[in-house]
């Protein structure tokens, strides 16, 4: 028996997310709400445009992040969703952390680049392939988005620290004295001149 077009579209979608599935390390370590952010933007920078006709050019249009203003405030947060965010621990599931995340991000580039279309087909699938390798091959996993924690600096090293600015404006200030200085002399010999 035939399969009709929409059965084949669909069934060569479902083998794309087995790919990705696949794709994805056995053990998945814990996303953080700081990476969440980091990754969202970056993965919406990074996909997240489209090529439309604008009367007779082809302009580049971009899918912007979607922020939040927090009550009395003036900073803006990127919205994090709860699924992303691993808080139980199972990093594994697809409805937890990575996984989720990407496959959220990747509606949300579908749905921008073409509008009006359903969701979950080959197109669909195969943008989530790209997202999912490039989150693995650019590190991710690693914690390359995860913040730098700096180290408290002892006491020596603050005085140290503090030493070399000093030494550093005295620098600075020794030379716009010495500037100075030319140009006083510099006007009192076009005054002596004048007179």
């Amino acid at each position: 028996m035939k399969q009709t077009i929409h059965k084949e579209i669909q069934s060569a979608g479902h083998k794309v997310y087995g790919q990705v599935n696949r794709m994805w390390p056995d053990e998945l370590p814990i996303l953080e709400k700081i990476e969440a952010e980091r990754a969202y933007k970056r993965l919406i920078n990074k996909f997240g445009s489209k090529k439309i006709r604008y009367y007779d050019k082809w302009i580049n249009r971009k899918l912007k992040v979607y922020r939040i203003r927090k009550r009395g405030t003036k900073t803006w947060k990127t919205e994090v969703r709860k699924c992303w965010l691993s808080l139980n621990g199972d990093t594994n599931s697809l409805s937890k952390g990575w996984r989720r995340l990407v496959h959220d991000v990747s509606h949300y580039v579908y749905d921008f680049r073409f509008p009006n279309s359903r969701d979950h087909n080959i197109a669909q699938a195969k943008i989530e392939q790209e997202m999912a390798q490039f989150v693995i091959d650019s590190g991710w996993l690693e914690g390359k988005l995860k913040p730098i924690i700096k180290q408290p600096l002892t006491k020596d090293e603050k005085k140290s620290k503090k030493l070399l600015n000093y030494e550093k404006l005295l620098k600075k200030w020794e030379s716009k004295m010495s500037l100075a200085n030319t140009k006083v002399k510099i006007y009192k010999r076009r005054i002596k001149n004048l007179k």
